[in-house]
């Protein structure tokens, strides 16, 4: 009697367990935290970058009134490095990224090429450090906006001779030095960005405001049209 009350008591339990269904098996995409159904199951901390920079430009000077220099734009490049960070855990918003804010700092030799009508292109080498500000909008696009503040190392040619607007007599022409030109120039900055998350590789679009004179006896601001391909790589969360 005995046996067969726990050969029914084996088999109520069995039919229980059967009743409740297997266990569900944990996925791969789900170990993996890619986004399955509805929730994602694993969302990353921040993450910080480092990568090369390279690219073009097309840069354009203010006029000069007290001497008709017939400026034109001219295309100039720049190489360097950068270090940026992307904020906050991932959401379905922001998948694959880690949040839908970032920043990146950039580190840039930059000559900028500004076309004449008496000499050579004038060219501006300058030590640059845009700072800028992110916010994706989709997963690998995002809109950028901030400053860069450059270090304006030579120019050439040594000297322009141009002619006066307004000339006196005997003066009809005017010297002016462009070798001489040092100084500092802040640029705000707005640009456009797509990062393929998968290869690290990303290219830009980024245009520079001249708010600054290049000196007091050069009062010309040059602004500037920028695109740039990006190669960058994780180093750490955060």
């Amino acid at each position: 009697m005995k046996k067969i009350i726990l050969l029914f008591a084996a088999f109520g339990l069995s039919v229980a367990s059967f009743a409740e269904g297997p266990t569900p098996a944990i996925s791969d995409s789900v170990k993996t935290g890619v986004k399955t159904g509805i929730k994602i199951h694993d969302r990353r901390n921040s993450m910080m970058q480092v990568g090369v920079k390279l690219g073009v430009n097309n840069s354009s000077m203010s006029s000069y009134d007290k001497v008709d220099l017939g400026l034109k734009s001219a295309f100039g490049f720049e190489a360097g490095a950068l270090i940026s960070a992307r904020f906050g855990k991932r959401t379905k918003a922001s998948d694959p990224g880690t949040g839908a804010f970032g920043a990146q700092i950039e580190l840039l030799y930059m000559q900028n090429s500004i076309k004449n009508d008496y000499a050579d292109n004038i060219k501006l080498n300058y030590f640059a450090a845009p700072i800028m500000l992110k916010w994706y909008f989709l997963p690998n696009f995002n809109v950028e906006a901030g400053v860069s503040i450059a270090g304006l190392m030579s120019s050439s040619p040594d000297k322009i001779e141009a002619n006066l607007n307004q000339p006196w007599p005997g003066y009809e022409k005017a010297t002016i030095a462009i070798g001489d030109l040092k100084g500092f120039d802040v640029k705000p900055a707005v640009g456009l960005a797509y990062t393929l998350s998968t290869t690290g590789l990303g290219i830009g679009a980024r245009y520079y405001f001249g708010t600054t004179e290049l000196a007091k006896n050069f009062p010309c601001k040059v602004s500037t049209l920028e695109v740039g391909l990006t190669y960058s790589f994780n180093i750490f969360k955060f």
